[in-house]
């Protein structure tokens, strides 16, 4: 007997009524700020205030003839693609790692979440007294093994500030990519591996024509997911550089509370994250893109 109940006409709008309050909580929390911070990047409003003179798009003509803004967009892409990159290569090469068999393999694995895990306020903390020109152990450890011969002035340099934030940021989300890259190596059929043996192929041909085709797809949609993570990442940088030293780290979302909350113009800083948000949605659109393209070789 089957227990398969017959679908009445009611069912369906009961569905839909029930989804009504996750759908105006939705609405409330994301599509009434967005017209918000819409109609704020229209006016000149200051801090403090619910509107102002209607300017039209003399913020956005504003961002784009600033040269603030064009820094902050340059420091941003070095900021992403310097991180992503460095994260994807090592994240790649310790999946790598830790795919294969070895004594003590789960704590290793459990070892090398603990930055994933780590507070961002607690991370930054520790690198910014490692970072420390006189005491820090960074630069202890470069003179003792002959790198350097005096200190380097790891976050108050302007050639160096963006390699230290970039080096932190690396540090606290490089394990994401590790964990995604090793569910993936661990799906491959084994057979395969044991096929391309018997057929004498190298480990870098076995690596080149069995394990990257597999990783490819999840490898290209990490790296864009860590690119769309990393546009918009502002604690990290806020924490060690604030933005300098003369702008040297000054990032989009830097430059958004800036002129936010430090220079109180709210209708400049709209514009200019509307203006973030375009490249991001660009982005994203990337993603899906390729996400599409990854699931239909499936």
């Amino acid at each position: 007997m089957s227990d398969a109940r017959t679908v009445q006409p009611g069912d369906r709008t009961l569905a839909y009524l029930t989804l009504v309050p996750s759908a105006a909580l939705l609405i409330l929390l994301s599509a009434v700020p967005t017209v918000t911070v819409f109609a704020t990047a229209m006016q000149d409003v200051g801090l403090g205030a619910l509107s102002g003179p209607w300017v039209g798009f003399e913020n956005f003509i504003w961002a784009l003839n600033n040269g603030a803004f064009w820094t902050a967009l340059w420091n941003t892409f070095v900021w992403v693609f310097g991180s992503v990159a460095v994260e994807m290569v090592l994240g790649l090469g310790i999946a790598l790692l830790l795919h294969q068999s070895f004594a003590m393999r789960g704590i290793a694995r459990a070892i090398l979440l603990a930055p994933y895990l780590v507070p961002t306020i607690v991370a930054v903390l520790v690198w910014r007294y490692m970072f420390h020109d006189i005491v820090g152990i960074l630069n202890f450890f470069l003179m003792d093994i002959g790198v350097i011969d005096r200190p380097l002035q790891w976050l108050s340099s302007t050639s160096w500030a963006m390699v230290s934030v970039i080096i932190v940021g690396v540090w606290k989300f490089f394990p994401f990519v590790v964990l995604a890259l090793l569910g993936i190596l661990q799906s491959i059929p084994q057979e395969q591996y044991e096929a391309a043996k018997i057929d004498g192929a190298s480990a870098f041909q076995q690596f080149w024509r069995i394990t990257l085709p597999y990783v490819m797809p999840v490898f290209i949609l990490t790296a864009l997911l860590r690119t769309i993570w990393t546009f918009h990442k502002f604690e990290i940088i806020y924490l060690l550089t604030g933005g300098g030293p003369l702008d040297a780290t000054t990032t989009l979302p830097i430059l958004v509370y800036q002129k936010g909350f430090v220079d109180f113009e709210l209708g400049r800083a709209a514009a200019i994250a509307i203006l973030t948000f375009v490249i991001l949605a660009a982005l994203i659109a990337v993603y899906f893109l390729l996400m599409r393209r990854a699931e239909s070789k499936q």
